[in-house]
């Protein structure tokens, strides 16, 4: 007989990871002219937009113990 304790982690740092990034750095407004895109007086290019991860659309962690008893 055997006993194996088992442990599995995924994402145990909290890591974000980013499916997408906002993209908009200039708006055009009427006549054409272009006008950056701000928030609060900050650019916001290249900052995450979206954050869904593999299974379930979350990167939330994940740990699981298992335990497997062979006779």
């Amino acid at each position: 007989m055997k006993c194996n304790l088992l442990f599995e982690a995924f994402n145990a740092f909290n890591t974000i990871h980013n499916t997408g990034v906002q993209q908009a750095a200039y708006s055009v407004s009427a006549g054409g002219i272009l006008k950056p895109v701000v928030t609060n007086g900050v650019s916001h290019v290249g900052d995450g937009s979206a954050s869904q991860g593999f299974p379930d659309g979350t990167n939330a962690r994940r740990m699981q113990v298992g335990l497997r008893f062979v006779f």
